[in-house]
């Protein structure tokens, strides 16, 4: 299951409920019952944990002011639900965003009326009001799942590659080596004369370490850098996207020929144009608000007009740099606008150029007869 966040108040009526929840459908109606009654164990504001089986939802239980309710507050609860454990220091982030995001809520006078939007006893003066902080407090509820996954994701095995070969220092060294062995004193040279700053020896050991590089030696004092691989960053068809939008058939024809259009350039780019690219798609996969996003996209589409307008500057500002670059397409479908994969990224090993030197040429067949 997929992290999900609730926030749940106390109806005045009903008792506890789930407000709202996002990702949305991702908990099942019993689960969502279960989470939202919580809040009865609970007296005091703060930060704890429950257990539900095999899942664990890190809770925090607060009040803000309402001129609405009984004893003037509403009492309401965060609740990040997991199906993995996670370390004590990932539960103090998690419960540090709660506490700041709880108090942006306490911050806001007029907050409380955005729980009244399915009441029927409001006057009509109230109206926008309510329709105001009802969209406010869901796009505050989406900040802090943004900025949970962000602080709390576990890198994937591509993303630490690209965090190593982002480094540009990184990413010339291999450039160098692919063109075949360098004798380490000449690499130790060419090193520190283009990065005076960095630790020549540190990186030729890190990479050594995850088997990019070994250094041979030939002869009692002659030592040479070989590059084992070629770690390259490229783009292929999202082909995933065909299968999450199904239920919007009219995206997929909005989005297929762009892709195809991209596609048919990206194969005429020759290979100076290719690593340059190869170099930016390291930087979006070492870049942890970028691969949120990218991962993000990879198993769902995401409603732009739906995100929060002003506190999510950064992830509106990272959704415009993928645009630019051509990992993301935006598309308006029934006057809303969807954000979806255009391309999506993989890491790729492969013998680098000067080994494929080395290998023996296909025989040429002979046909005369």
């Amino acid at each position: 299951m997929k992290t999900t966040v609730t926030l749940s108040y106390f109806h005045r009526k009903i008792g506890p409920l789930i407000f709202y929840s996002y990702p949305k459908d991702t908990l099942e109606k019993e689960l969502e019952v279960k989470i939202a009654n919580i809040m009865d164990q609970q007296f005091n504001e703060g930060f704890f944990t429950h257990s539900f089986e095999n899942l664990k939802s890190l809770n925090y239980y607060f009040e803000i002011h309402s001129d609405w309710a009984r004893g003037n507050k509403e009492m309401l609860m965060f609740s990040i639900i997991l199906d993995q454990q996670i370390a004590p220091s990932i539960e103090e982030i998690i419960a540090n965003l709660c506490t700041e995001f709880s108090e942006s809520l306490q911050s806001n006078e007029e907050i409380f009326t955005g729980f009244y939007i399915n009441e029927k006893d409001y006057h009509e003066e109230d109206v926008e009001k309510i329709t105001k902080n009802n969209s406010l407090i869901k796009a505050w509820v989406k900040n802090l799942y943004w900025a949970i996954m962000e602080e709390t994701r576990e890198k994937t095995e591509e993303q630490k590659i690209a965090i190593l070969i982002n480094n540009q220092h990184i990413f010339k060294t291999l450039e160098k080596l692919s063109k075949g062995p360098v004798e380490l004193e000449e690499l130790r040279e060419w090193f520190i004369e283009n990065f005076p700053d960095k630790e020549f020896e540190e990186i030729i050991n890190t990479l050594v370490e995850k088997q990019i590089l070994i250094i041979n030696q030939i002869g009692l004092v002659e030592k040479y850098v070989l590059l084992l691989k070629e770690v390259n960053a490229e783009r292929i068809p999202p082909d995933s996207v065909i299968e999450y939008i199904d239920d919007k058939p009219e995206l997929i024809d909005l989005l297929l020929p762009k892709v195809q259009d991209f596609f048919s350039e990206y194969e005429k780019k020759k290979e100076g144009e290719l690593k340059k690219d190869s170099y930016i798609l390291f930087q979006i996969m070492a870049d942890s608000k970028k691969y949120n996003i990218l991962s993000e996209l990879r198993n769902s589409l995401i409603s732009r007009d739906k995100l929060p307008k002003k506190s999510l500057d950064s992830l509106m500002e990272n959704i415009e740099y993928l645009k630019e670059y051509d990992v993301i397409e935006e598309l308006n479908y029934n006057n809303e606008r969807y954000v979806v994969l255009k391309t999506n990224l993989r890491i790729t090993t492969a013998f680098p150029e000067w080994m494929r030197k080395l290998l023996p040429k296909e025989s040429k067949k002979d046909n005369s007869k």
